[in-house]
């Protein structure tokens, strides 16, 4: 079991640093996947699950999950209160299970394999955090000499980062 610190966050990718260090997919204190330089493996907080090495890996599919909200922290935390407030003081509804949310990898052998991962807000993500994951793990997935992007994921994490906050030319 490897123990790893969080060293940086963006949307739903976090930066693990540590004896394996690795870009983490979802919540690391729950289901997440890390995806490292040899391949893809599924966690329960430090506890490892599956594993599927690059080389076997076709296509993979993120099935994030986008709120509306600037931030999803304040979808977690106002979007309650004012339900709370409205339903008079009665929780409406309460949550039965925790949320996950799908991905999806295709082995070299057309075999799917399906992890539930959790998310870090029950809202979702922003848009442009989830579309930035996704475009990251489908540049990996088709280019395996980037994969070496992931053994300083600290780095990789801050120029996506960087990316994300830059306004784009527009007419150039």
């Amino acid at each position: 079991m490897d123990s790893a610190t969080i060293s940086r966050r963006q949307g739903p990718l976090s930066a693990l640093e540590g004896t394996a260090p690795a870009l983490a997919i979802g919540d690391v204190a729950v289901r997440h996947v890390r995806l490292d330089p040899t391949g893809i493996s599924l966690h329960f907080a430090d506890a490892p699950g599956g594993f599927v090495p690059w080389s076997d890996t076709r296509e993979i599919a993120l099935g994030l999950p986008t709120t509306l909200w600037p931030h999803p922290a304040i979808g977690d935390t106002v979007w309650p209160t004012i339900e709370g407030l409205l339903s008079g003081g009665a929780a409406t509804e309460s949550l039965s299970e925790t949320p996950t949310f799908p991905f999806r990898l295709t082995t070299g052998q057309s075999d799917v394999v399906e992890w539930p991962l959790t998310p870090h807000y029950l809202s979702g993500y922003r848009r442009r955090d989830a579309r930035a994951a996704t475009r990251l793990v489908d540049y990996l997935v088709a280019h395996p000499d980037a994969r070496v992007l992931l053994a300083q994921p600290v780095a990789l994490l801050e120029r996506i980062t960087a990316l994300l906050r830059t306004v784009p030319p527009i007419g150039r």
